[in-house]
């Protein structure tokens, strides 16, 4: 086993669905996130975005490190694709329908411009885009979270794992393709109203 990644959007249940496994596989979680604050792996705080800008090859450099050190550990991130190849078993990109994040996000107290940034990168499928262009389609598999809980969630990464079960890697959903005419029709009107 080496490093397993739980990436997606911010809001689609990473850290639900890392933590969960964690317990199950009885390995270590890592917060990118947290962990990029706290050691200072960024370059600037970008106030528009309101965001840390990563140091990629810092992060790539600790993340290496910490392997090197503790063995193999979940990182919960969305961008977990920066973990290096060589010492990735393979990345779980979490998906959620953009309605329903949306709804999530917004319940949360996100500012619409926020949500809508997300949404649009859920939509567009950015975060199983960068992993399958910095790690190759043969390491990064889809999960769709809409309407189940996180434990099935967990399980079926599981059981992905240890081939329990058929992994259908890459590019695997497409809301623009499979969603309803009308909620995408919703999704976009609200990307479109709320884009900063």
């Amino acid at each position: 086993m080496k490093i397993i990644g739980i990436s997606g959007t911010p809001g689609v249940g990473k850290s639900s669905i890392a933590t969960e496994l964690s317990k199950l596989l009885g390995l270590p979680r890592i917060d990118l996130s947290k962990e990029v604050i706290e050691r200072g792996l960024y370059v600037e705080y970008d106030e528009h975005r309101r965001s840390y800008v990563i140091d990629e090859d810092a992060v790539r450099r600790y993340l290496a490190r910490l392997y090197d050190e503790i063995g193999p550990y979940i990182l919960d991130s969305h961008y977990a694709e920066l973990a290096p190849k060589h010492l990735v078993e393979l990345v779980f990109v979490v998906r959620l329908d953009p309605a329903k994040l949306i709804d999530r996000l917004l319940a949360r107290g996100w500012p619409a411009s926020k949500v809508a940034e997300n949404v649009e990168a859920e939509l567009l499928s950015v975060p199983t885009l960068n992993a399958i262009e910095e790690l190759g389609e043969e390491l990064v598999v889809e999960i769709d979270a809409t309407n189940r809980d996180i434990a099935s969630i967990a399980r079926e990464i599981v059981d992905i794992l240890f081939g329990e079960r058929p992994a259908f890697l890459g590019h695997t959903i497409d809301w623009l393709e499979t969603m309803p005419r009308d909620r995408l029709e919703r999704v976009l009107r609200f990307v479109e109203m709320h884009r900063s």
